[in-house]
């Protein structure tokens, strides 16, 4: 055995020849036999169509028309590896966090507040924007100065009026009650239920009896008008970003179907496929030259 016999690569063992013969088919990109049945059923149409057309003679041209028919069946199954690729890609795409995050232009704030909307509510709601909108006009519209009790927001607040009432009645709580500890609290972002907070912030009395609309407003001429403007401010900051989590909701399932759209699979990944589609498309271009080139030498001969 010389030095280079020695030290030549490859498996030396039939174990190791076995399993060498078999790494080509472990992604089935270049695999020498066929993966599955429907590639056989294809490789032995194509053959016999091949067959059919170029009539071969000797040997040489059969095998150049197996090599043609194998090159055949290796191009379509890069083209279903590719289709796969890209289906993958457009499915993995449709997470609805990917489009909210483009909608909100990266605003982390908003983003997160889309995205902690309750699924059943993940939707633009025509009807709560148009409210929540004319709500938040209304407040913008008054001077301050001149909320000095709750008797003028009855007199030129109706939107305010009603919602605030509207509030109370769902959580069972008076105005004085829902108006302090309403003003006391933090702008944190809301979704779908603007001018309440969370569970331990509004006291929800089921054990007390229903209160009626009249008993609400009992004693509301005790809140005082600082109570009242800083209640409206929160509730006017808290209207703002519900209503910008509303606008990216309505554009919401557009820009999921862009994003789909868009999709492109692992560049790496889809290099890959390409380089060796564009090995098969070459080799079954010169495999042809071959034969027509073999074929015409016979042709001249007879």
């Amino acid at each position: 055995m010389t030095k280079k016999d020695k030290h030549s690569g490859g498996p030396k063992t039939d174990k190791g020849k076995a399993i060498s013969s078999l790494n080509s088919t472990k992604h089935g990109l270049t695999a020498k036999s066929w993966i599955n049945d429907t590639e056989q059923e294809l490789f032995d149409a194509t053959l016999e169509k091949l067959n059919q057309d170029f009539n071969p003679q000797s040997h040489i041209e059969k095998m150049l028309i197996s090599k043609l028919a194998e090159c055949t069946v290796r191009l379509a199954r890069m083209q279903r590896v590719e289709d796969a690729m890209f289906d993958l890609a457009s499915s993995e795409s449709a997470h609805p966090d990917l489009s909210i995050i483009s909608l909100s232009n990266n605003n982390e704030d908003l983003s997160d507040a889309v995205k902690d909307t309750s699924p059943i509510k993940l939707q633009f709601n025509a009807n709560e924007f148009t409210t929540k909108m004319a709500l938040l006009d209304e407040i913008k519209s008054q001077n301050f100065d001149d909320i000095s009790n709750w008797s003028y927001i009855e007199s030129n607040m109706q939107c305010t009026a009603k919602h605030l009432i509207q509030e109370c009645l769902d959580n069972n709580i008076r105005l004085h009650n829902f108006i302090t500890k309403g003003s006391s609290q933090s702008n944190v972002m809301k979704i779908i239920i603007v001018g309440a907070g969370d569970d331990e912030d509004i006291e929800e009395n089921t054990n007390n009896p229903i209160l009626t609309a009249s008993e609400i407003t009992e004693s509301s001429k005790d809140i005082k008008s600082s109570d009242l403007h800083k209640y409206l401010d929160s509730l006017s900051q808290t209207l703002i970003k519900d209503l910008q989590v509303q606008t990216v909701l309505k554009d919401l399932d557009k820009r999921i179907q862009q994003i789909k759209n868009s999709a492109i699979p692992n560049t790496q990944k889809l290099s890959l496929v390409q380089r060796y589609r564009t090995a098969d498309e070459r080799q079954f271009s010169k495999t042809l030259g071959e034969l027509f080139e073999v074929q015409k030498r016979r042709n001249s001969s007879s």
